[in-house]
Formats: structure tokens, C-alpha cells, sequence
């Protein structure tokens, strides 16, 4: 096999493939990418696995001799970064594998390429214009559930649908629900659940890429960009309804904010660590809200800060309690949109703005521990 492209084409490829590939694998070979050369047709098949989706990309380039051979991703791609001249060459012999460019060389003893697991192929019956599939799934990602196990699995993912005019994606982890949709042309209904990390993979390989499309077959989501397609599996689990989750929800509280307010104020009272740190919300007035920062159960930071806003049905007496980072995360999706918070008898807060719904679950609020009298004693005459 020999072929010759020019740096700055391929290295876009190589570094894609790599994070497919990601970092952790479940064989040796998957740390590789295959290359295969097509004399006739002058170009060379790039293939890389990962533990939820595969990648082939195909670059059209000068090909002296097909053929196929594979190399670990992470060495290519570092090979590519280091070479400043353009054009380089992939050449191997029976033993070697080598790359170069006009002033620097590399070889390494050649694998056997007949070990890579090469994946059947897999065409979808119809395909969809993702115009809004990046944006409203990259929305979403931050709540699902971190927690891949059993249990949570089907937690542990993001779904996305096209139906009655618009993209809709949606992600909860039993804590807080996050649903954003966008309207679409669109008509062919779609519906696929991916595993985050999948979702992840999907997002950095097309980030940047304006115009793809999306369809599925034989259990994976197949994307199609151009000179590429990627395949991500989806999700067995039965995903949740949480349609009833928002149906059930009746507003009794409501406040209205600015949402670049909002997150100005959340990052302003942080105070201490922010791991497991608490946000109470406290009335003040018609036009004010108080929030106070509570580090954690095992720390004495803590602080507070007056917020404007318009209170339109003011919160209780004793306000309610939700967890800091999952707030704050919610509010950095929605700055530069007027807010509508609400809440229900609970404390469950709906953070609404136009197509964008957030769901936060209040969490116990803190003991206040009374400090123990201490009875005076009278001194000896």
C-alpha cells in the first residue's frame, strides 16, 4: 500500500477518528484505525472503533498502490501534528509501516490488519436533515444520569425525536429533567435513544459540520456528513416517560428573571467548595429574592445576595432548597432569555424560556442547630 495526501485534509480525519476511538477499549485493535487504499478510485478508507460507535471517513487523495494496513490512532495523529511540510506519504513492505514527509520519517513494524474487526455495512431506509439535532441535543446532555450501571441505564441517555414539526430532545437522571425542542421542515418521523457517551462522540465528530443527516438502522443511529459516516448504537433500555412528570405539575409560585441575572448572581454567591453545595431561595419582596450559598453538610461557608426579579406568586415563608451546581448548570443554558421560574406546593421548579424547559426536585433543607443555653452561675462570696 502507498498513498499521498496532503497533511492539512487528512489530519481533520485522523483526529476525528481519534475520538471516536476514545480511551477506553475493550480490544487492542480498537486503538487503531484501518486504512485501506483504493487505487482504482483514488482514495483511502479511514475506519475507527469505539466502544459505542464506529467512524469510516474517505479522503480522495493519490493512490500509488491499494491496499490496507492499520496504526495506532494517538501515534498518527501526534505524527501529523509535528510534520510542518504538506504533503505526506503512508507506504508499507511486507514488515514496515512508514510515514513521512520531505524531512521527517517515521516506521513501525506493520500489524496484522486482518485482526481489525471491519463492521458490516449498515444503510438506514431513509435519512433526515439534522438542522437541529446538534443544538438541542447538546442542550440536554449535562442531565442525564453520570451512571452507566445496570439500574440506571436507561437513565444514562439522551433521546431524540422528530415529530409534529420540530426536534425535541430529552434527559432526566431522576433528580432534574431537561427538554428542549426546535421547529424543523422536517417530516419524517424519528425517534433514537443514545448512551451519553455515544451522544458525546456523536457531538464532537460533527461539531463544526452545518449540514448532515441522520437515520436509523439495525439497531444504531447512522449520520452521514460529508466523506463520512458515523454509526452509534443505540440504547436497548425502555427509556422513562416523563411526560407525566410534567403533566403533574401544577405552578403555585412563580417569579420572573433575566437568565445572564440569574447566573451572574449564582456565580457571585459561590463560596468554598461547590461539591454537594446547597441554594436556598427566600422571599424578600414583589421585586426581590434572596438566595443563600450552603457549602456543604461539613463546612461553615456559606453567604447570600439579594437577586431582582419580578415576583409575580411569592415563594413560602421558609422558601425551598435545591442543589447549587445543578441550578447554576441549568441557568448557563439559558442566559440572555427572559426566565419564567415556577413552582409547585413541592418546591419542584420549572425553569421555563421559550423551547426550553428545565425541572430541578428540591432537596432537604439544612438543620439549624440552636446552641445550648448556658446557665449562669453566681461567684463565691
Amino acid at each position: 500500500m502507498k498513498f499521498s495526501a496532503n497533511r492539512s485534509e487528512m489530519q481533520p480525519i485522523i483526529k476525528r477518528c481519534c475520538l471516536v476511538i476514545g480511551r477506553q477499549f475493550l480490544a487492542k485493535e480498537k486503538v487503531c484505525i484501518l486504512m485501506e487504499a483504493d487505487e482504482d478510485h483514488n482514495h483511502v478508507q479511514f475506519t475507527a472503533m469505539g466502544n459505542e460507535c464506529v467512524l469510516q471517513a474517505r479522503l480522495n487523495c493519490y493512490v500509488e498502490h491499494s491496499g490496507k494496513a492499520m496504526m495506532i490512532g494517538s501515534v498518527l495523529q501526534s505524527m501529523l501534528e509535528l510534520f510542518r511540510e504538506e504533503v505526506t506519504t503512508v507506504e508499507t513492505d511486507d514488515t514496515m509501516i512508514s510515514v513521512r514527509n520531505a524531512k521527517t520519517g517515521y516506521s513501525f513494524a506493520l500489524m496484522d490488519s486482518k485482526k481489525y474487526p471491519v463492521p458490516e455495512p449498515c444503510t438506514p431506509e431513509s435519512l433526515t436533515e439534522a438542522d437541529g439535532f446538534y443544538e438541542i441535543s447538546s442542550k440536554v446532555l449535562f442531565s442525564a444520569s453520570k451512571d452507566a450501571s445496570k439500574g440506571l441505564r436507561a437513565l444514562n441517555c439522551v433521546r431524540v425525536t422528530v415529530h409534529d414539526g420540530q426536534w425535541s430532545a430529552t434527559s432526566c437522571d431522576s433528580y432534574r429533567l431537561t427538554m428542549v425542542s426546535k421547529d424543523t421542515t422536517q417530516t419524517q418521523p424519528l425517534d433514537m435513544l443514545l448512551a451519553v457517551d455515544a451522544m458525546k462522540t456523536v457531538l464532537h465528530v460533527f461539531n463544526g459540520i452545518p449540514h448532515y443527516k441522520v437515520g436509523v438502522s439495525n439497531g444504531n443511529a447512522v449520520f452521514c456528513g460529508p466523506g463520512m459516516v458515523l454509526r452509534a448504537r443505540l440504547n436497548e433500555e425502555q427509556y422513562v416517560n416523563i411526560q407525566p412528570l410534567i403533566d403533574h405539575f401544577h405552578m403555585v409560585h412563580e417569579v420572573q428573571v433575566d437568565g445572564g441575572v440569574l447566573l451572574d448572581t449564582l456565580k457571585r454567591i459561590s463560596a468554598g467548595s461547590t461539591t454537594n453545595a446547597k441554594l436556598l431561595l427566600l422571599p424578600v419582596d414583589d421585586r426581590t429574592m434572596r438566595l443563600q450559598f450552603i457549602s456543604n453538610a461539613n463546612s461553615t461557608v456559606g453567604g447570600q445576595i439579594e437577586m431582582d426579579c419580578v415576583v409575580k406568586t411569592p415563594l413560602p415563608k421558609d422558601g425551598f432548597c435545591y442543589n447549587y451546581i445543578y441550578l447554576k448548570e441549568a441557568a448557563s443554558l439559558m442566559q440572555g432569555k427572559d426566565i419564567a421560574v415556577q413552582f409547585d406546593k413541592t418546591g419542584a421548579m420549572m425553569l421555563r424560556a421559550d423551547n426550553e424547559l428545565h425541572l430541578l426536585l428540591p432537596i432537604r433543607q439544612p438543620k439549624i442547630e440552636e446552641k445550648p443555653k448556658t446557665k449562669r452561675t453566681r461567684k463565691a462570696a
